[in-house]
Parts: C-alpha cells; sequence; structure tokens
C-alpha cells in the first residue's frame, strides 16, 4: 500500500514513554485510503518505539469502521502487525455512546474474535482511565511493565 499522508488536524499521534502506550486520535472521519494510511503510520512509530503493542485508539471523533476497512484490518493489516512487532497487539479503542450500537454489533463480534486468532486483542471502552489501566494490566501479564508493589504500613 502506498504511504498516505494525513493532516495533523485530522489525526494525531504520539508515544507515551511513561505509559509505553501508542495513543491515535482522530479528529474527524476520514476516507478510507487517509484511514489505512493512519493505521500504517501508528505501525511505523510503533516500529520506532521497541515494537510498542499496546496502543490507545481514540475512535470518538471518527465513525466506527465499515465493512471495507474491517475487511482490509483482517486480512492485511492484522497479520502484518503481528509479525512485525514480534508479539500479540493489545488496542483499548476509545468510543463514543453514539458508536455503542455499531461497537456492539454482530459484524463487530466477528471482528474482534478473529483478531484474537491473529495475536490481536482489542476492547472498547468509553473511559480513558479504564482503556490505561487494561493496558497497563496486558504490559504487566507481557512481562515488560514492572508489577505495582502494595506497601504495607
Amino acid at each position: 500500500m502506498p504511504q498516505t499522508t494525513f493532516s495533523n488536524s485530522a489525526f494525531s499521534l504520539e508515544y507515551r514513554a511513561d505509559l509505553g502506550i501508542l495513543i491515535g486520535r482522530w479528529l474527524q472521519a476520514l476516507p478510507p485510503p487517509e484511514l489505512q494510511g493512519t493505521y500504517q503510520a501508528m505501525l511505523a512509530h510503533a516500529q520506532a518505539h521497541d515494537n510498542c503493542r499496546f496502543w490507545l485508539l481514540d475512535l470518538r471523533r471518527r465513525p466506527l469502521a465499515g465493512p471495507d476497512l474491517n475487511q482490509w484490518f483482517r486480512e492485511q493489516f492484522s497479520p502484518q502487525v503481528a509479525a512485525a512487532l514480534n508479539g500479540p497487539l493489545f488496542t483499548a479503542y476509545l468510543a463514543g455512546p453514539h458508536q455503542r450500537v455499531a461497537a456492539e454489533s454482530a459484524e463487530m463480534e466477528l471482528h474482534l474474535r478473529h483478531a484474537a486468532t491473529l495475536d490481536s486483542y482489542p476492547l472498547f471502552y468509553d473511559d480513558e482511565a479504564e482503556a490505561v489501566a487494561w493496558l497497563t494490566e496486558q504490559q504487566e501479564r507481557a512481562g515488560v511493565r514492572p508489577l505495582k508493589r502494595v506497601v504495607q504500613r
């Protein structure tokens, strides 16, 4: 796929070294080729940051993916990510109340089940703190983040 560029006003991408999390935020809807380009940019950014496999993706300002993007994601991108990052991908998607029907649809359920077969583990959240907590838990389970120690007094 050719490299697609996108405006910083349409998509923001950052790596939070303090959290060990890659954060992508769509600030508006994008046509499919540009949307695919944002995913390719995330993969490149993840590789540049020690193959970061913990992603927080904010979908609240764009529609959830349609059938064409889901097919591309399932058949092309997901297998590419697992191989490129040398391990499973954990993705916390932030979705708004207006996206709940699509996030809980039968089509999305099939997409999520198929993702697990490709070492991709996505979950939907409506609260960013909960999403970050889940990603942190997955880091601890994967042994890439020190376990929190309970201090007793």
